[in-house]
């Protein structure tokens, strides 16, 4: 049940994109809503292009002062345009690394979700260097809905309404922990689920990747067709509409990102890894994968 949600905002309009999607859900599940900037320290943009000569005397401390009262101003504002609406609502500016700083704020919270934008970088005197969601994923526990922009975009489309999830699983018990998140969302919003996975040709012997025989591959589908049918059953049971879907794919981000247009889902949620570098770097991460080819909205999670 959700009764805790964390909003990391940067003072772009994109970042914003998350409010709506919060509102309804403060709304429809009474939760707290904690709205987040961190404050990064910089010099003016002007900085950049003039000598030494044109900013001798200037009190750069003073000028960081000045910012952090803008920074707290837009919170201040944001909280405020909720007011009369769902549960409890307060804001904050935070110091320090971007990531750790919310992912901290997370746990002083009791956050149940966050939700974020990707890649919504306000220039230089704003940057978010890095995608931050993409390093919330290994710093917290927590399920993300992460919204992001389709290719080329300048502006994102409008929050969608959450009616159909896709939930990706690969039929390990880690995978299965976003079911909870999912369900969550599923019951604020009054969605439909979809269990899906994804069935690879081939298989791995030694070192050698080795081409299942076509009654291979049925069994092998058969095989998880029945274990989500199971699976969807124990969610039904809930009051939940729930359907399945098997498909076979040697790629399983591009599989995800493909079945998730095909059964006309409006978010993709999945469990993850987070592995960070050498072994991401060698192993590569699905999630991540699916955040950079699936135009939806993703609703992830690293479970302890």
């Amino acid at each position: 049940m959700l009764q805790s949600l964390l909003v990391p905002l940067d003072g772009s309009e994109f970042s914003e994109r998350t409010l709506p999607l919060a509102r309804g859900l403060a709304e429809a599940t009474g939760a707290a809503l904690h709205l987040a900037h961190v404050h990064v320290s910089h010099v003016p943009d002007h900085f950049l292009s003039n000598t030494q000569f044109h900013y001798e005397g200037l009190d750069l401390d003073e000028y960081d002062d000045r910012h952090r009262e803008t920074e707290q101003r837009y919170i201040d504002d944001l909280v405020a345009s909720f007011e009369g609406g769902g549960g409890p609502v307060d804001g904050v500016v935070l110091e320090g690394d971007v990531a750790e700083g919310v992912a901290d704020y997370a746990e002083d919270v009791h956050a149940d979700m966050i939700l974020i934008t990707t890649h919504g970088h306000t220039g230089v005197n704003r940057l978010w260097l890095g995608s931050v969601a993409d390093a919330l994923i290994r710093l917290t526990h927590l399920p993300m809905v992460v919204l992001h922009p389709p290719k080329g975009a300048h502006t994102p489309p409008a929050v969608p309404e959450f009616e159909h999830i896709l939930v990706a699983l690969d039929g390990s018990p880690l995978a299965e922990r976003i079911l909870g998140p999912a369900i969550d969302l599923a019951k604020a919003h009054g969605a439909r689920l979809t269990l899906g996975h994804v069935v690879s040709s081939s298989a791995v012997i030694g070192g050698r990747v080795l081409p299942l025989l076509p009654g291979d591959l049925r069994t092998a589908v058969e095989k998880v067709e029945e274990y989500l049918e199971s699976v969807a059953e124990s969610v039904r049971q809930q009051g939940l509409d729930v359907s399945v879907k098997v498909v076979q794919h040697e790629a399983p981000a591009a599989a995800i990102a493909s079945m998730g247009r095909e059964v006309g889902a409006d978010v993709v949620a999945l469990a993850t890894h987070g592995y960070g570098g050498v072994r991401r770097a060698l192993l590569g991460s699905t999630a991540s994968k699916v955040m950079k080819c699936c135009p939806l909205p993703l609703l992830v999670q690293r479970p302890n």
